[in-house]
């Protein structure tokens, strides 16, 4: 005697939604938590990097120092040369890059995040105009300008994750640096800080999707 049975096939949210993309169903709902870090994990890499004592040390400071002081895109962080840096007359110092699209950007560079650079530079009795290189190969003593995928590699062994439970990468750096100005200083601030061209373009992407209103709606 044979037996008929039924099984339910159960579906994972994620395979229903690539389904459902593209479809009649209206456009996709925005992701609940953002692509930046918690303040506890950067607080986190701040004291894991603040005492260094490896080449590789050395540069990870430097590279989070800049990347979360300025949220500076990959490619703009990697193009770096001190031979760019600008003494502005109100006494910020400013570093220029090429921007997104080929435009001449610039980012105040803060004193502790240059001073982290050259303390790179200086422990390892490196000459060069760039401000971030390979470690040598064996055998090897020549250093060549760190590339974005490099950076990518690097900042991935930091072993922390974004707010969407995603492995870091530079970008979630940058996303980290704007949500957290325009929260604290708005969309004006976010949007210098960030290079963007319009403040609507900043509010687009790095507004919370929530707020806890409790803090305001005291009755």
């Amino acid at each position: 005697m044979s037996v008929a049975v039924n099984f339910k096939k159960i579906v994972s949210i994620e395979s229903a939604r690539k389904r459902k993309k593209g479809g009649s169903g209206g456009p996709p709902s925005p992701p609940m938590f953002g692509k930046g870090l918690t303040n506890e994990s950067m607080r986190e890499l701040t004291r894991r990097f603040s005492k260094p004592k490896t080449e590789e040390d050395y540069r990870n400071r430097a590279i989070f120092s800049i990347l979360s002081k300025t949220g500076l895109r990959a490619k703009e962080l990697v193009s770096l040369r001190f031979s760019n840096l600008v003494k502005a007359p109100t006494g910020e110092t400013l570093i220029t890059f090429t921007r997104k699209g080929g435009k001449l950007g610039f980012s105040v560079l803060p004193e502790e995040s240059l001073q982290a650079v050259r303390e790179y530079h200086g422990i390892l009795n490196i000459k060069s105009d760039i401000f971030f290189l390979s470690r040598p190969k064996r055998n090897q003593s020549t250093r060549t300008p760190l590339t974005t995928r490099s950076l990518q590699r690097i900042i991935g062994a930091w072993d922390v994750t974004t707010c969407q439970g995603r492995k870091v990468h530079p970008h979630a750096l940058r996303h980290t640096v704007g949500q957290r100005m325009l929260d604290k200083a708005g969309s004006i601030a976010a949007q210098k800080v960030l290079g963007h061209s319009s403040p609507v373009t900043t509010a687009k992407f790095y507004t919370k999707p929530f707020l806890d209103g409790s803090e305001y709606l005291d009755w």
